[in-house]
């Protein structure tokens, strides 16, 4: 079976089968594995919109006994049809990633799910855009579950995959017992599924743009800045996550590794003896208790022929060795929002003004020194519990420095480059700002919701969905003047010299240039001037 499959594959024949006699209510593809039934739904917003999904299509083994903290195998062939018709188990996590939530999916979880609105009457030539969806939430939750019928009224396929995420997805011994960075090479596999499957879906293989929010916003970044994702999409979406993002990166794994063992009486510092105990113990057990211990986030690897990340993303970015295509790159204007629980951290301790990536011994006096500049920019009342002030700096500090600075190193290439601040606000926003403007996750509101209330909300619906759709299906944002846009035309980022071209998405949709620059500067120059070692953070 397995050889059969494998060769009609290689002739990326399109097998879109009506299965019973309402010829249309299911429909059946092969792909590399093996015939994957998928099933017709209809759009929540829209009952005269159907489309058809195939949910929970393997992509990897089950990462479970021996291969949990592994890096991902290809899936295994099936004999038979394969009925993909119900949401799979999201990846093992906390349900809020706080204590006390309770732990929700499961490890055998590398699945995606593809959404397409062809049938067997639609023309088999057509090969649509590929539009693959990585979800957000810190790398330790969140779920690959999504409602696509916002994009599937333009001409796109969407898939949607799953990954592993906190210590399932992130333990790293810094050698061959775990390599590390399990989640970003869980994502690898699937895009290496979807380049080899996608056309038996009426899908191009060459036009597939990665999107993604927050920490999937990190994970396109990632993506970007791994030599092992060369030649797996044509263009990426990268939504208020980089890796520069201190929320996205530990310098220390095996540090946390050890911690974390400890708390189940594993005192070996053999990393072999301490994996092998880990992997006896309930995948539940061990994503509880990882709450006791700093995340399991992205790492650099030691070197060695696999390996995702080898080295700081910011020598990386800086030196220009990321996949050079086409990117969409942003935030909102109040990202910071997500925290703003946090924000008295800095009246508690003012050195947590301190960027993690300058790696400054806090005992020092550039400590207190830095902490005087910093607070004289953001805080110049030393009034650090002011919740206004504290968004502001909680913004730059965990999103927009990092984004600029990747930003600056994009356009040094000859690919189109877009940059935006999302600021559309509205009485739909969840994470609400203090300062009028767009809390993180806000965009998304507009990509996934099918259900908004206002005229104003779905008009910037149909706003965000036709200039994310217009740059996976043309490369361009804004190809041609268009009235629902204002006829504006989305500049490229290069502007003169060394300033930034942005588009500022709000109640208007306005080009600009240099979002935030004097907060841009100062950072610039605070890490020019007491960076002393390698920057692995922004």
């Amino acid at each position: 079976m397995a050889s059969y499959v494998s060769s009609r594959v290689t002739l990326f024949v399109i097998l879109l089968i009506c299965i019973n006699e309402s010829c249309g209510y299911n429909l059946t593809v092969l792909t590399e594995g093996g015939y994957v039934r998928g099933y017709r739904w209809r759009s929540n917003s829209n009952l005269n919109f159907v489309f058809y999904g195939f949910k929970g299509i393997p992509y990897g083994k089950p990462p479970v006994g021996n291969l949990r903290f592994q890096d991902p195998q290809p899936a295994e062939p099936w004999d038979g049809i394969k009925l993909v018709n119900s949401n799979p188990d999201s990846c093992a996590a906390h349900q809020s990633g706080s204590a006390g939530s309770p732990v929700i999916g499961s490890e055998n979880c590398l699945y995606l799910s593809v959404y397409v609105t062809r049938t067997d009457e639609n023309n088999e030539d057509l090969s649509l855009p590929v539009m693959v969806w990585i979800h957000g939430g810190a790398f330790v939750r969140g779920t690959p579950y999504a409602n696509p019928s916002n994009l599937l009224e333009k001409p796109v396929i969407v898939v949607v995959i799953a990954y592993r995420l906190g210590v399932l997805g992130f333990l790293n011994t810094e050698d061959e017992n775990a390599w590390g960075n399990a989640g970003l090479k869980d994502q690898n596999l699937a895009l290496q599924w979807i380049k080899n499957n996608i056309r038996n879906f009426g899908g191009d293989p060459n036009k597939i743009t990665i999107f993604g929010q927050s920490a999937g916003g990190a994970s396109i970044s990632y993506q970007l800045a791994s030599p092992r994702s060369e030649g797996l999409f044509a263009q990426a979406i990268s939504q208020s996550g980089n890796t520069l993002n201190e929320w996205g990166f530990t310098k220390n794994p095996k540090k946390i590794l050890f911690q974390f063992a400890r708390l189940f009486n594993i005192e070996s510092n053999n990393t072999a003896e301490v994996v092998r105990e880990l992997q006896k113990i309930d995948y539940e057990v061990l994503v509880d208790t990882s709450l006791q211990v700093d995340r399991f986030l992205p790492s650099v690897e030691v070197d060695h022929p696999g390996a995702f990340i080898d080295r700081s993303t910011y020598e990386i970015w800086t030196n220009g060795d990321f996949n050079k295509v086409p990117v969409i790159i942003g935030y909102t204007s109040e990202d910071g929002a997500y925290a703003k629980g946090r924000y008295r951290q800095y009246a508690t301790n003012s050195k947590n003004v301190i960027p993690a990536g300058l790696n400054v011994d806090l005992d020092s006096p550039i400590a207190d020194e830095l902490v005087q500049k910093i607070s004289d920019f953001y805080f110049p009342d030393r009034v650090y519990d002011n919740l206004t002030r504290s968004l502001n700096f909680m913004t730059q500090h965990y999103f927009a420095r990092g984004i600029r600075k990747v930003v600056g190193d994009l356009v040094k290439t000859t690919q189109p480059v877009y940059f935006y601040r999302f600021s559309y606000v509205t009485t739909e926003n969840y994470t609400k700002g203090v300062n009028g403007g767009a809390g993180h996750g806000e965009d998304n509101i507009y990509i996934w919701n099918s259900k908004l209330n206002t005229n104003a909300d779905i008009l910037m619906r149909n706003r965000l969905i036709t200039l994310w759709t217009n740059f996976v299906i043309y490369g361009n944002p804004t190809p041609v003047p268009e009235p629902l846009l204002e006829n504006i035309t989305w500049p490229d980022a290069r502007g003169v010299g060394d300033d930034v071209r942005y588009l500022e998405i709000g109640k208007q949709l306005v080009p600009g240039t240099n979002p935030a620059q004097e907060d841009f500067l100062f950072w610039k120059e605070i890490f020019q001037q007491y960076s002393t070692s390698t920057i692995y953070t922004y």
